[in-house]
């Protein structure tokens, strides 16, 4: 993880395992991370097709300009893109480890932003991992995109989880579109 607002999530959730696989979700308190929750969001994972925001924060709604509670994660990725991000929080969720990955946020203007996103998994009331505490972390100013809704979100690097619980596919795309793949540096 790269910015310094990914690292201090990484390590609110490393404290909050105690040891375990997973922290619960009753355990993430918002007042602990107040700092970084315009950017926080939390998904659902309904079906590996569907992990569903059931809370994103504002700064990351203002960013594209529309509310996202109920809305799939994986509409914001295209092809190949959706493939690798789905793969990667699947991947997060079986594995119970963290996973993250550069993207490149797009206005219709033309106008970009690199951005980090961080993958938590969590436990639901339940006590099966199916959460994802997220964060959408940007890793430039965002004053470039001159207030516009960011339209499209493409992938640039995959940081999968140490303990991915399945292989990513091979050959989802020619090696001079796929993403670079690092291992993530916990």
């Amino acid at each position: 993880m790269r910015h310094a607002q990914s690292k201090a999530l990484h390590a609110y959730w490393q404290a909050r395992r105690l040891g375990g696989a997973a922290p619960y979700r009753a355990d993430i308190e918002p007042q602990d991370i107040a700092a970084l929750l315009g950017h926080v969001f939390i998904l659902g994972r309904i079906d590996p097709q569907h992990h569903v925001f059931r809370l994103a924060g504002t700064g990351l709604c203002e960013l594209y300009q529309r509310e996202f509670r109920d809305q799939n994660f994986l509409s914001l990725w295209r092809g190949h893109d959706a493939v690798h991000i789905q793969a990667t929080l699947e991947a997060s969720l079986s594995g119970v480890s963290p996973a993250s990955v550069i993207a490149r946020a797009t206005t219709m203007e033309m106008q970009q932003v690199q951005v980090e996103i961080s993958f938590l998994p969590l436990r639901g009331p339940e006590g099966l991992v199916d959460r994802t505490l997220g964060l959408f972390q940007p890793l430039e100013a965002v004053e470039c995109l001159r207030g516009r809704p960011i339209i499209r979100t493409s992938l640039r690097e995959v940081r999968p989880p140490a303990n991915p619980g399945f292989l990513f596919a091979q050959n989802a795309r020619p090696d001079s579109q796929r993403p670079v793949m690092i291992a993530n540096d916990q």
